[in-house]
């Protein structure tokens, strides 16, 4: 479901997840659809990464195996290894970057420097971060992902996740390399100094976790209340146009009944002046009979 909802363009995603989230909840799925509305929309950064996935594959994975080259040349100190290695990795991330800007331009939209340059950082973590790789790999990115100190963090600064829910990643058939020759272990120092930053980083990835849990918390108790407060909404404009409606009706009648009060008074009136003159006649004859009696 997350791999085909990452693999729309960014302005049909919202509305297919709620769709998707809308059948799930009708199937009865309950669990499933509230899984499914957790799903973020990509970044645009984001977005190019995972069609990346879906269209060069093959390139996505040299760029993955580069760094397992990279990482494992640097594990045993071979400058020389490095020095044969970096060139290619300015290259490829380049020649990846210019890919995802054509295959963008094939779907209408066009990619601004600066998330060119998100889209940069984000291949680059995959060069360095092992982790990284395996969120690009996913095609299911959510942020642009930039290597910092001991990890990789997203375009919020806070710490790279998968999307909520976990199905299986996108990948391709990879093609065959010669084999390559096993790296020399690393120092025991190094070791030594790897299994401290190891412990370090599992400490820090805990911490994180509890704090993303938290934070996903809030913000699904944040969505419940928009997705309430949207619904009270709809509720109220509905109410809005139907007194609408009805004051629009009453004021038509009003008019009406002020064109009626009109005519009414003007008969009156007449009646009012035909009643006085028929008294004044009345009370003249009246007068003329009485001076006749005298």
């Amino acid at each position: 479901m997350a791999v085909e909802l990452y693999g729309l363009d960014p302005d049909q995603f919202t509305a297919a997840r709620n769709e998707r989230a809308k059948e799930a909840r009708a199937a009865g799925a309950i669990a499933v659809s509230n899984q499914i509305k957790t799903l973020r929309k990509p970044t645009l950064a984001a977005w190019l990464t995972n069609v990346l996935v879906r269209t060069d594959p093959d390139g996505v994975n040299d760029l993955t195996q580069l760094g397992d080259e990279l990482r494992a040349a640097h594990l045993a100190a071979d400058g020389a290894r490095l020095r044969e290695l970096t060139p290619r990795r300015h290259i490829l991330v380049q020649e990846l970057v210019t890919t995802a800007r054509s295959r963008a331009k094939d779907r209408g939209r066009s990619v601004s420097q600066s998330v060119a340059d998100r889209l940069t950082e984000t291949l680059d973590a995959a060069l360095i971060d092992p982790g990284a790789a395996l969120l690009v790999r996913s095609g299911q990115l959510t942020s642009a992902l930039r290597h910092v100190g001991f990890g990789v963090v997203d375009e919020t600064g806070e710490p790279a996740k998968f999307a909520p829910m976990k199905p299986r990643a996108v990948r391709s058939t990879p093609t065959k390399r010669p084999a390559k020759q096993a790296a020399p272990p690393p120092p025991p120092a190094l070791h030594q100094a790897l299994e401290r930053r190891r412990a370090e980083l599992r400490t820090r990835a805990e911490e994180s976790e509890n704090e993303y849990a938290e934070a996903e918390a809030e913000r699904a108790e944040a969505e419940s209340l928009l997705d309430a407060n949207q619904h009270q909404l709809a509720d109220l404009t509905a109410t809005i146009e139907r007194l609408n409606e009805e004051l629009e009706q009453a004021r038509r009648q009003l008019r009406t009944a002020q064109r009626q009060t009109a005519r009414l008074e003007r008969s009156l009136d007449r009646a009012t002046r035909t009643a006085a003159a028929a008294q004044r006649r009345r009370d003249t004859n009246h007068q003329r009979l009485a001076d006749l009696d005298g």
